[in-house]
């Protein structure tokens, strides 16, 4: 008998718990916001919840709310963090530090077209979506290739992190407007050499009585 090994790994991806920033409704882009105190207890809850999965490999967005989440989700594991610049959230340009009645009030023309899902659009000096889904195609690929056998912590942003699923699941572009990531929620995506399917997803069952 002819037995087929099928390499599987899992990824637990993350947004990062909640900055003054999220609370505020501003946008924060590139903007290096650390965590609130509510984000920092979001991600020590999330730590209980992951205490006993045995996790061989993480990655974060070298940006401070996700190293901080990924540090204080990590606990006092053993694992190496890897931060890079390319899990990072969409570049906002102009309307970083805004919110969206900001937005309106200083850019009337271009608020709208914030609001459509066009793949091309960029605030000035910002990222696309396409641009943006590029990006996170290159860096998951490279997660899910290096660790096919392994279970891997991934903690981003909640836009990019859309571009993310998309990759991961092989969908149109279209489809970064298909998701919606809560700070420190938890999804889960068994991955295979040609495949990934999505087991959990925003789960913030961990986050039940917390406040805000």
């Amino acid at each position: 008998m002819i037995r087929i090994s099928i390499r599987m790994g899992t990824i637990f991806i993350v947004r990062h718990g909640e900055t003054d920033w999220n609370a505020q409704g501003r946008i924060q882009g590139h903007t290096d916001i650390g965590l609130s105190e509510q984000g920092a207890e979001q991600a020590r809850r999330l730590s209980n919840r992951l205490a006993s999965v045995p996790i061989n490999a993480a990655y974060c967005s070298d940006l401070k709310r996700a190293s901080e989440t990924a540090k204080l989700a990590l606990g006092e594991r053993g694992v190496v963090l890897h931060e890079t610049p390319l899990l990072r959230e969409y570049h906002k340009g102009a309307f970083e530090g805004l919110t969206l009645t900001q937005i309106q009030a200083q850019f009337p023309d271009e608020y709208p077209k914030y609001l459509e899902k066009d793949l091309d659009y960029a605030p000035e000096g910002g990222e696309t979506v396409r641009t943006v889904s590029t990006r996170m195609k290159g860096i998951l690929g490279e997660i899910k290739a290096r660790h096919l056998d392994e279970t891997v912590l991934v903690v981003g942003h909640g836009g990019s992190l859309r571009a993310a699923m998309v990759s991961l699941l092989g969908m149109p572009l279209e489809g970064n407007w298909s998701f919606v990531f809560g700070n420190c929620a938890l999804t889960i995506v068994d991955t295979y050499h040609d495949n990934a399917v999505l087991r959990l997803f925003n789960d913030k069952s961990h986050l039940d009585g917390l406040n805000g």
